[in-house]
């Protein structure tokens, strides 16, 4: 009998025993190659391409919403409102309940041994009263920390935007370069033919035709270099938006004479300021945490307990519980004042991220007051330099002026308006920047990164 009562136990703990781990290291490895595995067109993104209109606003749009950075931060800032839950969890009314059924042996000599058979039930609830304050500065945590995932919306939103619409504008500023590039390079080609047929005539001295042709050979060394630096461009365009298309349009600047003030007003209430100063107060809170650990809990229990034995009665209990850990070697206190270094460090952090901010925005100013001017500035220089072109051009049959000489002017006048195009250029990329910090630049494509909420919904 007491082999069958020992078969019966040993069975019983084979069946409830865990599963065999799924990895082995072989199994293990396969998985990994197999999610690290990366397609060919990977770059060229064709279900996010096919999705884009070419309108720049909707497609910057798109590409946000779509990009990994957003959806991880929108994934966090969920999974922080379900950590409220877990915090407030702490201070509702608790209830469990266990069962067992199964067979109780006493020995005895001979057939003096028993056995019972039966199931017993057990249950309890119990309710916090008081802990010192860490569960409602946990609660009150995990609210801060959902502000702070709910600002990385709004950081990984506005970055996304920026970085995407600075790859565009930098394709866009290159491909204008690149088209008056090409037609300075066509009209110093049409020169040097022109000057040949001098020098062949003995109208124009040699050597001046070989200083020419030098001169045609520098510029052919930097459209390699503006290839290049096109192909780079290019590629930074296709992380975003996939597929480069044939008509690049130049994207309007979104920032309104209303924004600048706004920015300038509110430049402490940017995502990064908000979500700073959010840190700090989880750092109080985690202090208030730790501070509660110190003290003691109280708390209402209540229970039921049925025994397997028929000859038992069923128990019943009611009460306070009063819990307190008198010595734990420091480990409380250690935390306490880890938590206080904590707060601290956090506290500096946010000193130093208003310092920056500050610096920040009265640079950004600064350069775009100083590129406006220049701008303003290459835009005359540009239309002087081609009216004096078109008045070398028509000296050119009377011998007023060289062919060299032209090749000079056309090289000046491509130099300001390649300089008025690089200029627009980083206006308008600061345009974006400063949209991006302050937060607005993802309310202008429509973004809603605005997820507070008050209580988290079960």
């Amino acid at each position: 009998m007491k082999h069958q009562n020992l078969a019966l136990v040993t069975a019983m703990f084979a069946l409830s025993a865990c599963g065999a781990p799924q990895y082995s290291t072989a199994k293990l490895n396969s998985e990994v190659n197999a999610l690290s595995n990366v397609s060919s067109d990977i770059l060229s993104q064709p279900k996010l391409a096919k999705a884009l209109s070419g309108d720049f606003k909707n497609d910057l749009s798109k590409i946000v919403i779509n990009s990994p950075e957003y959806i991880v931060s929108m994934s966090n800032y969920n999974r922080s409102l379900s950590e409220i839950l877990v915090a407030d969890a702490d201070r509702e009314f608790q209830i469990s309940a266990s069962a067992n059924a199964g067979q109780t042996v006493k020995d005895g000599a001979g057939l003096a041994s028993t056995t019972e058979r039966g199931a017993s039930a057990n249950l309890s609830v119990s309710q916090l009263i008081f802990d010192g304050g860490s569960s409602v500065a946990r609660i009150d945590q995990a609210r801060a920390n959902a502000f702070i995932a709910e600002m990385d919306v709004a950081l990984a939103a506005n970055t996304t935007a920026k970085d995407a619409a600075v790859s565009w504008i930098n394709l866009d500023t290159l491909n204008m370069r690149d088209t008056r590039f090409k037609a300075l390079m066509t009209k110093t080609e049409k020169m040097l033919t022109q000057m040949e047929t001098l020098v062949a005539s003995g109208m124009v001295d040699k050597s001046a035709s070989a200083s020419a042709e030098i001169a045609a050979r520098a510029l052919s060394l930097e459209k390699a270099n503006l290839d290049a630096q096109i192909a780079a461009a290019e590629a930074s365009y296709m992380k975003f938006f996939g597929a480069v298309p044939k008509n690049l349009t130049t994207p309007p600047s979104l920032l309104t004479a209303a924004d600048l003030t706004h920015i300038q007003r509110n430049w402490n209430r940017a995502p990064i300021m908000a979500q700073t100063a959010a840190q700090v107060l989880s750092a109080k809170q985690s202090l208030l945490v730790a501070q509660g650990r110190e003290k003691p809990t109280v708390g209402f229990k209540a229970g039921m307990a049925s025994p397997m034995e028929k000859d038992e009665r069923t128990t019943y209990a009611i009460g306070l519980e009063v819990s307190w850990i008198i010595g734990d070697g420091g480990r409380r206190e250690a935390n306490t004042a880890a938590q206080a270094a904590n707060l601290k460090a956090a506290e500096q952090r946010l000193k130093g991220a208003k310092l920056a901010g500050k610096r920040e925005l009265d640079t950004a100013l600064s350069r775009r007051t100083a590129l406006t001017a220049s701008l303003d500035t290459l835009v005359a220089q540009e239309a002087a330099s081609q009216n004096e072109l078109e008045i070398m051009w028509s000296q050119l049959a009377t011998g007023q002026t060289t062919v060299r000489q032209l090749i000079q002017a056309e090289e000046k006048a491509y130099r300001t308006s390649d300089q008025r195009i690089s200029v627009a250029s980083e206006l308008l990329k600061i345009d974006y920047e400063m949209l991006a910090s302050s937060g607005l630049l993802s309310k202008r494509l429509g973004i809603n990164t605005n997820k507070t909420i008050i209580k988290a919904a079960k």
